[in-house]
């Protein structure tokens, strides 16, 4: 009998986790979600975008190089496949906004594009200096120690 309560609350349990936070909509404490690290895991890390403007940079094996811009004044998130459009979207803002970069503790997303991600953020760093943008001094980090279990 033990068992089967026990069983009927992992049950229960289960059913009622909460799907992953959407990117581009508004939390519940009405912030914009610009990413979510560990997707599927028990305790997904939600980045919020806090500044006017933000980027995350990566690459997964679902998706590939992936390169997502927040504008918190237009509370939209736009995620490009391709460099060369992202880097067409970073011109549309206005000359001397700062761009700040969301990453997450422990290993950054950046460092997925390793070998060549010193080279990457070079890239990234003169692209946006050509259209008149600037990097915040620090980026803004989410905790990822959570990342315990799976759903």
């Amino acid at each position: 009998m033990l068992s089967l309560l026990a069983a009927g609350l992992v049950w229960s349990f289960r059913e009622k986790q909460p799907a992953d936070p959407v990117i581009g909509s508004a939390d519940a404490s009405g912030a914009l979600v610009l990413h979510v690290f560990s997707p599927g895991m028990r305790n997904p890390n939600v980045a919020r975008l806090t500044t006017d403007y933000g980027v995350v940079l990566y690459r997964s094996r679902e998706k590939g190089a992936t390169f997502v811009l927040g504008d918190r004044g237009k509370n939209s998130v736009r995620e490009f496949g391709d460099y060369s459009d992202f880097v067409k979207a970073l011109g549309e803002l206005p000359s001397g906004s700062v761009i700040t970069i969301y990453d997450r503790c422990q290993m950054p997303r950046f460092f997925d594009f390793y070998p060549v991600h010193q080279a990457m953020y070079r890239m990234f760093a003169n692209d946006c200096a050509k259209r008149g943008l600037k990097l915040a001094e620090h980026p803004k980090i989410t905790c990822t120690c959570s990342e315990t279990e799976w759903r």
